[in-house]
């Protein structure tokens, strides 16, 4: 999960050295890795992100982060990193497949 949190931190800011996220990237994290869904949305996650108090995040306030978003939301907080490690790199979701196959017939 370390390794997919450097390459979201990374993604969209050509100055970012991996070590910090903005809510804004979580949150494409989470959409692609299917997080953010009707349990979790992206007012949840922005609720729980402005409580860090910083626009961008380390991965040791991440995890805190996920921790307390998971809790109140009922959530497996395993499942929540299962599907964030598991999600492919940044911009490899299934959509953008699909939206590429279709531009290509």
């Amino acid at each position: 999960m370390k390794d997919q949190f450097k390459a979201f931190s990374k993604f969209g800011d050509v100055k970012s050295d991996g070590k910090l996220i903005t809510l804004s990237q979580s949150d494409k994290w989470m959409k692609q890795a299917g997080v953010i869904d009707k349990k979790i949305t992206t007012t949840d996650t922005g609720i729980h992100f402005k409580k860090l108090k910083s626009l961008k995040v380390s991965y040791v306030d991440y995890q805190k982060y996920l921790e307390e978003l998971a809790k109140t939301k009922g959530v497996e907080l395993a499942d929540i990193k299962n599907k964030l490690a598991g999600c492919g790199t940044p911009g490899s979701n299934s959509a953008a497949k699909v939206r590429n196959l279709n531009n290509f017939f």
